[in-house]
């Protein structure tokens, strides 16, 4: 799957080389080829893209001759001059897919398209997860535009860098580095934001993480202590009572129970 991924990845490289186009314009031929002319809003709704970027394709397109405005519309549509090049490119990769399913029986097929609709499935929720990290955690503390905080773009680069480094150690000139500070005004600036000193963020995020691994998994707690960065099992008992009252296995069994 990963080689057919960057065979894919590398033909539409040079295939966008050849129209002279950016790969990033594909989608948007794609779409206009199979779904008829469409706005530059529609274009940017079904490939779940800004405006802006399919503004700059359909500008490249019309340029080039691949794309038209339709006369009174606010549509574009592909032009012949498109469709003959998109076959020359294409026409012999549809030609073999053509040769290659006419080796497997429908039952294959079958079984073959019920992976691709798991794995696709799959993706989607480990994307959306992964879009959750650039989510900013909610925060009662002043905002971070405020006099003496840090940027919202900043603040932001700090907290995707601790959600995914969690199980790790970040000292405090990581943490600074990322909003290109050093560590002592990024302490002032990040308190300022979040209400909380840097460290108290991380462990309270690493807490978080701790507390959603004893309920949804039944991983041992040394495990837990580990992958949230607390190290030892004891570390992690004594943050845990100090924050909720209770222990790491009395907080799962009444979650678990």
């Amino acid at each position: 799957m990963a080689r057919f991924q960057e065979n894919t990845h590398a033909f539409d490289e040079l295939a966008a080389e050849v129209l002279a186009l950016h790969r990033s314009d594909l989608p948007a031929m794609t779409l206009l080829l199979f779904g008829g002319p469409a706005s530059v809003d529609a274009i940017a709704a079904a490939l779940h893209v800004r405006r802006s970027a399919v503004s700059g394709t359909v500008e490249r397109l019309q340029l080039a001759g691949y794309a038209r405005a339709q006369p009174g519309s606010d549509r574009v549509e592909l032009t012949e001059h498109a469709r003959t090049w998109i076959g020359r490119i294409w026409a012999s990769l549809q030609e073999d897919g053509d040769r290659i399913l006419g080796g497997y029986s429908t039952a294959h097929l079958t079984v073959i398209a019920g992976f691709i609709e798991q794995a696709c499935a799959s993706q989607e929720a480990r994307t959306a997860a992964l879009r959750q990290w650039l989510v900013l955690p909610s925060s009662p503390a002043k905002r971070p535009h405020l006099r003496g905080g840090l940027s919202p773009a900043a603040l932001q680069r700090v907290q995707v860098y601790v959600e995914a480094n969690l199980g790790e150690a970040m000292p405090l000139q990581d943490l600074a580095a990322r909003a290109a500070l050093s560590p002592f005004h990024f302490a002032r600036a990040f308190k300022t934001s979040m209400g909380v000193p840097p460290r108290a963020f991380v462990e309270r995020r690493r807490l978080e993480r701790a507390k959603q691994l004893l309920a949804d998994t039944t991983r041992p707690i040394t495990d837990v202590a580990v992958e949230t960065g607390f190290g030892t099992q004891s570390r992690l008992t004594t943050v845990f009572k100090r924050h909720t009252g209770f222990t790491p296995a009395a907080f799962r069994r009444g979650r678990q129970g």
